[in-house]
């Protein structure tokens, strides 16, 4: 048995040894985990739009679904007319024919009429969920949940070292990916099954916690016996997890009235910190029944790295998984990295209006796919802010400032030379003329140093091996298309609805 107020002493103490860096750690861990970082307040700006056009009707937008159909059918959902077909055949074999000189090939014919008989005429919406739910699930069983061995792995180590934030690639970097995918996957379709019990379900889950932890610190172990070990960790034990639970209850409670940012900067670390320290305190348990990390047992902390060297499974760190954080990027390497950002900022964006209204709207005041600012702001904070590296708080606390300069300017100057909003916080919390917001700052700030301290180096590592002739031919091609998309879009903005509103509204 645990003392559960001695595992949150312990925990604080860990906790606090590395605050900033488990906090970015944790940061980073919730967007490969849940794939996005959502805000937590509302946008007004939204509402408002919708409120200033109730008066006027509006066709309903077309949702995700319609859009994705229409672009592979090439037929609007909401075509009023429709061709009708000319029967050229009547009698058993008509479908046939009529299919065939329809489409002018025995082949497509031959598939539509499938196609019709036994979906319906929807083979293309079918094919498309069909592909859409395999590509998640195989995005979810080698990446989302092996990585969270990788976070585990981290939790572990930080109580007695100092660990890298690189410790996500933990289950990559010991190649043991599929080994890890399959118990994970096994241990949700089991959670599944007793969750259909209700009780049955709140019992196993506590009974699987430890199933992570235990692959966390040894990957080589079976499937049969981590389900038996996990069960033997927490026997006895799980009215003890659910208490703890509970009294975690208040700082939940916490994280609603201040728009989850006690969460994102205290109560999910803090969760973590204390998981990890139960399971070091239960495996005892299991002495002899497997093979232990002993290197996780020391009872002082050391103010260095976990020996990799000397872990029980030889690791073998790919090169683009090197991370190398205060290295000195090549001005090829600045003008790719501000691309590269910009088209994933512009994905994001457009990628979030889909999620929330359900139509396409290219964001941003270019044609082109990318938007500057997220381009702009990360080289700014990866070439000005090189000398603070080696200091992450003070980097995050400069990149946000850094950040909320840039955005307020840019806000600024589209809205009184452009009359036009982009964007808008109206409605957010401690937003400043709607241009910038607290919680919005506080989301570039770890954003940024994550990407300082961990996706940069990688990023730098993939574009290493391109040729470097091959890199300024790439880099003189995207400025000479952006410097056209600038130039043209300074006399024609990119508006429209769903990207811009009127600064007189």
């Amino acid at each position: 048995m645990f003392n559960r107020k001695e595992i949150k002493v312990e925990s604080k103490k860990n906790l606090k040894r590395h605050y900033f860096k488990t906090i970015l750690f944790v940061f980073i861990c919730s967007i490969i985990l849940t794939g996005t970082y959502n805000y937590t307040t509302e946008n007004q700006y939204i509402n408002n739009q919708n409120q200033n056009n109730t008066e006027t009707k509006v066709e309903k937008p077309k949702t995700v679904y319609d859009i994705v159909i229409e672009t592979v059918t090439k037929t609007p959902k909401n075509k009023q007319t429709q061709t009708k077909k000319r029967q050229v055949a009547n009698g058993v074999l008509a479908p046939i024919v009529n299919e065939v000189t329809e489409k002018k090939s025995i082949i497509f014919g031959f598939v539509n009429i499938l196609n019709k008989s036994f979906f319906g005429g929807k083979a293309n919406e079918i094919l498309i969920m069909f592909t859409c739910t395999v590509i998640s699930l195989i995005i979810a069983v080698f990446i989302r949940d092996v990585a969270e061995i990788g976070k585990n792995r981290y939790f572990l180590e930080q109580r007695r070292y100092n660990t890298k934030i690189d410790k996500i690639f933990f289950p990559f970097k010991v190649k043991r990916t599929c080994h890890i995918a399959y118990i994970l996957f096994t241990k949700s379709v089991f959670q599944f099954l007793w969750d259909l019990t209700i009780i049955g379900g709140i019992i196993k889950n506590y009974e699987y916690s430890m199933i992570p932890y235990l692959i966390a610190e040894n990957p080589n172990i079976s499937r049969k016996d981590v389900f038996k070990l996990s069960k033997k960790l927490t026997q006895g034990e799980k009215w003890n997890l659910f208490k703890v639970d509970l009294s975690m209850i208040g700082w939940h409670i916490l994280g609603i009235i201040t728009l989850g940012i006690s969460s994102l900067l205290f109560t999910d670390a803090y969760i973590e910190c204390i998981n990890a320290e139960i399971y070091m305190k239960l495996r005892n348990r299991i002495d002899g029944e497997m093979e232990k990390d002993t290197y996780l047992d020391i009872k002082e902390y050391k103010d260095e790295e976990y020996p990799e060297e000397k872990y029980l499974i030889k690791i073998n760190t790919r090169k683009w998984l090197k991370v190398d954080y205060d290295k000195n990027y090549t001005l090829t390497t600045y003008i790719i990295f501000f691309f590269t950002f910009a088209f994933v900022g512009w994905l994001w964006e457009v990628f979030l209006h889909l999620l929330t209204s359900g139509t396409f709207a290219n964001r941003g005041t270019l044609f082109g796919p990318w938007l500057p600012i997220y381009g702009f702001g990360i080289v700014f904070i990866l070439f000005l802010l090189k000398p603070f590296r080696k200091q992450p708080l003070k980097l995050f606390i400069l990149t946000v400032i850094l950040c909320g300069i840039l955005e307020y300017s840019a806000a600024w100057y589209l809205e009184t030379f452009k009359h036009m909003k982009w964007w808008d916080y109206t409605g957010y919390f401690l937003n400043l003329h709607g241009r910038i917001c607290f919680e919005g700052l506080l989301v570039f700030g770890l954003g940024g140093a994550a990407i300082t301290y961990l996706v940069a180096p990688i990023l730098n590592n993939i574009y290493s091996k391109i040729e470097p002739k091959i890199k300024i031919i790439i880099c003189v091609i995207l400025v000479s298309l952006f410097s056209m998309d600038l130039v043209y879009s300074s006399f024609h903005p990119n508006t429209g609805e769903g990207v811009t509103d009127s600064v007189q509204k």
